[in-house]
């Protein structure tokens, strides 16, 4: 079972901190929670979130109906997952381990539990515990919980509102095609540097705390300038305390479709990349600059530029 979960959880033990994706049939890439888990709306009302210093969309939850939990959605993970320090000192998790116990990273809780965030709520949940993660919150939630259903983001106003029927594409959003891969899922994005256009897979990450990292295999298939010049270098930390310093250069426009962001800081990594598979990946520090509607029944993304879009990016210089 762990080495399961290690593998549904890959990306979380890659890029938590920051200090070929092909189309396929989602059903059979998705063995996450179990079937009998249940997910209840008693309301559309939207529910409101924060951006925190580091990116991640903050919301208040409630574990097991009397545990109050700050954690983050996280597109670029599965499951329900918390720290090790918030499982002791902030649930009633361990009650049913033994009293010598000692969480290890993914291994699952015994317990099965509950989540509520505003009016929504799933049952029959395995909870993940892991030893580190943003300071800002106790744990995350991965985008399986949405399985089948329609999620609007507004980072404009900070608000989430989750449909389980479609709903009218407001006016000047571009519409991009959702491809899964290794329980998660990736969109073409396309970086233009110095007159070109480098358009390639890139995993839909919301839990990342950067703009953009390049992998490294991906560049030279694609023929990435090599020669940009370097702005800094930068640091990603996993959830095992790995290191990762990759160099920061400049993409002079980035675009998902018609949705465009201009000078991005862009990561390079220099090493394999830890996700485990050939992809780019998109932090939160550039998704947040769209305001988005995940529509996981029909596999397509909709993202239109916010009022954020022109907001200074922490790699910049």
């Amino acid at each position: 079972m762990k080495n399961v979960c290690s593998s549904l959880l890959s990306i979380l033990s890659v890029l938590m901190l920051l200090t070929s994706c092909s189309v396929t049939n989602k059903t059979t890439q998705l063995q996450t929670q179990s079937e009998d888990v249940v997910f209840t709306q008693v309301s559309s009302d939207t529910i409101p979130f924060e951006i925190s210093k580091a990116n991640n969309i903050i919301f208040k939850t409630v574990l097991n109906g009397t545990d109050s939990l700050h954690m983050y959605f996280d597109t670029g993970g599965t499951e329900v997952v918390l720290l090790h320090e918030i499982v002791k000192e902030k649930t009633t998790l361990l009650q049913s381990e033994a009293a010598d116990y000692q969480p290890e990273v993914y291994e699952p809780l015994k317990k099965i539990s509950t989540l509520s965030i505003g009016g929504l709520s799933w049952d029959s949940l395995t909870i993940y515990p892991v030893p580190i993660g943003p300071d800002e919150a106790d744990g995350h939630f991965g985008w399986n919980l949405f399985e089948n259903k329609i999620v609007e983001l507004n980072y404009d106003q900070n608000w989430m509102v989750v449909h389980s029927d479609a709903i009218p594409i407001p006016n000047g959003f571009s519409k991009l095609e959702i491809e899964y891969t290794h329980t998660l899922f990736c969109v073409q994005g396309s970086a233009i540097v110095e007159g070109k256009t480098y358009t390639n897979r890139y995993l839909f990450d919301t839990g990342f705390q950067r703009a953009i990292v390049l992998d490294k295999d991906l560049r030279k298939e694609e023929k990435f300038p090599t020669d940009l010049p370097v702005i800094k270098e930068s640091k990603l930390r996993n959830s095992e305390g790995t290191v990762f310093i990759n160099k920061v250069v400049i993409s002079d426009q980035f675009c998902l479709d018609k949705a465009c962001a201009p000078e991005v800081p862009t990561q390079l990594f220099n090493t394999p990349n830890p996700a485990r598979f050939k992809t780019h990946i998109l932090g939160n520090e550039i998704l947040k600059r769209f305001n988005t509607i995940l529509d996981f029944q029909n596999d397509v993304i909709y993202l239109k530029p916010n009022g954020l879009i022109d907001l200074p990016y922490a790699d910049a210089g």
